[in-house]
């Protein structure tokens, strides 16, 4: 009867012992969580902070990298951060022929994206503009299709990007030119731009307006903040 007792208590220790950790367990990957998503949305809430160009005064040929409008351009500047919860970089480009300067922002996107940009009319002509593209519809709105030329590789992209409320944010807030490659989306300024607080808000301002204004584009997608639901826009990465 003694030896069954002790048992027995023994029995109860290591239940109890058990529970115990699995506790401390479950408490630790509470605030390990609660300390990431804290971090995180810190990271998030920063301004975006100067940093050095990937190819300072670097000359760039391809008119794909720095958004058109000239044959050769020179990247003079660029800062890093995020917008709409993804990572971004705005970068300043001058024309290395001369000329007035423009700025990019790019944000990376959690998947794939089909092939999608949209020129604006005044920049037509421009070196790179229209950026080459298979197809050239027109979305049957006067007022877009007057303002801006776009390029698809896929007949239903420009129908199921473009939506009105999205073409509603590029004809609010202009810009020379707005594509999805890879998976990313970039905005291209016109020129006169300076890379400086109130431009890269004003840019941010746009790719977030138009990714919350538009179903989601991804084709292939990656770990987002919440599901990825058919007809709505893609969540927010914070």
């Amino acid at each position: 009867m003694h030896l069954a007792a002790v048992e027995m208590e023994r029995a109860v220790e290591g239940v109890a012992s058990a529970l115990l950790i699995a506790i401390a367990l479950v408490l630790g990957g509470v605030l390990l969580r609660r300390r990431w998503r804290g971090r995180r949305d810190a990271r998030a809430a920063e301004p975006l902070e100067p940093a050095l160009a990937r190819f300072a005064d670097a000359v760039a040929s391809d008119p794909t990298h720095f958004g058109g409008g000239a044959v050769t351009a020179r990247v003079r500047r660029r800062v890093d951060g995020v917008v709409y919860g993804y990572p971004a970089a705005v970068e300043e480009y001058e024309n290395a022929d001369g000329g007035a300067p423009w700025c990019t922002l790019t944000v990376s996107l959690p998947g794939r994206v089909p092939f999608l940009v949209v020129d604006h009319w005044h920049a037509v002509g421009r070196p790179g503009v229209p950026q080459p593209a298979a197809l050239r519809p027109r979305l049957g709105d006067p007022t877009f299709d007057s303002a801006y030329v776009v390029g698809v590789h896929e007949a239903e992209a420009a129908e199921r990007v473009l939506v009105p409320a999205a073409r509603a944010v590029l004809l609010d807030t202009p810009v020379q030119r707005l594509v999805l490659q890879g998976s990313t989306v970039t905005v291209r300024t016109f020129d006169g731009a300076r890379l400086d607080d109130a431009q890269t808000a004003a840019l941010g301002d746009v790719l977030a307006r138009f990714l919350a204004s538009t179903p989601s584009f991804l084709q292939s997608s990656m770990a987002v903040s919440g599901r990825l639901r058919a007809g709505a826009p893609l969540p927010s990465g914070r």
